[in-house]
């Protein structure tokens, strides 16, 4: 299997930057893999800020994309 890397957010750009890397044996598997995998929200640990706020992370596997896809990394021959 190849290994797909996913870049989903930039924080060079925008506020949050997001990667992922899934094996999968096409772009199209690794996609399907990657939404059965994500969470749909993730509560940040040791985000304390002390004062009854928090911070909390959402996902949309939706709109995940092949063309999320930045990197492939063959799988190495022995």
């Amino acid at each position: 299997m190849k290994s797909y890397h996913f870049s989903l957010g930039n924080s060079r750009n925008g506020a949050i930057g997001f990667c992922a890397s899934v094996r999968g044996h096409s772009k199209r598997e690794a996609v399907e893999r990657l939404k059965r995998l994500l969470p749909t929200e993730v509560g940040v640990k040791n985000c304390d800020f002390g004062t009854g706020e928090y911070l909390e992370i959402y996902f949309n596997p939706t709109a995940i994309r092949a063309r999320n896809i930045d990197e492939v990394e063959e799988p190495a021959v022995l």
